[in-house]
């Protein structure tokens, strides 16, 4: 690839990423493992230390442990919209299980992150006939385990990424999440406390000649309040705080801030906000729906950036 495709190429990864490149030193790559992986997630402002009833392998393993689903699947899609300068259109694709077992769950998954496609420059600068698709996927495993109020989960991600060229890459991730009761009722107050690292791993080549470099590693903290009343209405107001430690030239914290009004088990109102030491932030908001196993999440993420756009995410499960 010519120098001329590579910037093409680079300015594409940054504009796709959740950051933005005008305040910061430089850009992570893989935005795929920063993204929020569920609508509710995305609703409250990020905030991945809250309880999940939908893929609790990219929020909180943990949740599957307390209550009485025993196999949980979903699945969800983000449209990230298009890229001046490519074609094709930008979305995000997740799917996921687990199974509980006892004080033992069982997680596998995949993410894709893709759609846009440009047109390769040869040596003579001479576009070829062929689009290439620029895309990031991951397949993912986990285990969480329940001692009591206390519960912890490990996960490893093998993470395929065509950026111009392939490479390939693994993450790891652990946390600890800590509930003031193993079986939370309906009414009165409750809470979650938790702590987790993630994408930790070895560098990695995007071509040959690019030098190495880390995924994007953070480690954070974070929880959720819930207050129900009468077991009809129940108020959550959660918080975290993550920082993103590598690589080492792109270094920032991020803030997550979110609330949900559930009525009745049955249809939940949420709102978040989302701030990252780097200059992004942007409000978000959605909808849940719950009814005998079925779980139905849609969330709106306002623009993080003045040249960022909307992005809608749309999330489906089932639990037995």
């Amino acid at each position: 690839m010519n120098t001329k495709a590579f910037i093409l190429l680079l300015g594409a990864l940054c504009a796709t990423s959740s950051l933005d490149a005008q305040k910061i030193k430089a850009t992570r790559t893989l935005p795929l493992l920063e993204y929020a992986q569920s609508a509710r997630t995305a609703a409250l402002g990020g905030n991945h230390y809250a309880e999940s009833d939908v893929s609790q392998l990219y929020t909180n393993p943990t949740s599957l442990l307390y209550g009485e689903t025993v196999f949980s699947i979903g699945g969800g899609i983000r449209t990230l919209g298009k890229l001046d300068g490519l074609e094709g259109s930008n979305n995000l694709y997740n799917a996921s299980l687990g199974v509980a077992i006892g004080q033992h769950a069982f997680f596998g998954g995949f993410r894709y992150l893709g759609g846009l496609k440009y047109t390769p420059i040869d040596n003579n600068e001479r576009a070829k006939t062929k689009l290439h698709t620029l895309r990031d996927c991951t397949v993912d495993l986990g285990y969480a385990l329940r001692l009591g109020l206390f519960s912890g989960y490990a996960k490893g991600s093998y993470v395929y990424t065509e950026q111009g060229s392939a490479a390939t890459t693994m993450v790891f991730g652990a946390g600890v999440f800590y509930r003031s009761s193993d079986d939370p009722a309906s009414t009165g107050l409750d809470f979650t406390l938790g702590a987790k690292v993630d994408n930790l791993g070895p560098k990695y080549k995007q071509s040959s000649k690019s030098r190495a470099v880390y995924a994007p590693a953070y480690a954070g903290i974070g929880g959720e309040v819930r207050y129900g009343i009468q077991g009809e209405h129940r108020f959550s107001l959660g918080s975290g705080v993550d920082y993103f430690f590598a690589p080492a030239n792109a270094a920032s914290a991020t803030i997550h801030l979110g609330g949900e009004y559930l009525y009745h088990q049955l249809v939940a109102l949420r709102a978040g906000y989302q701030y990252d030491t780097n200059g992004v932030k942007g409000l978000s908001a959605g909808l849940g729906f719950r009814f005998k196993g079925v779980a139905l999440d849609a969330s709106y993420l306002a623009p993080t950036s003045t040249v960022g756009k909307s992005s809608l995410w749309v999330t489906a499960g089932f639990n037995i």
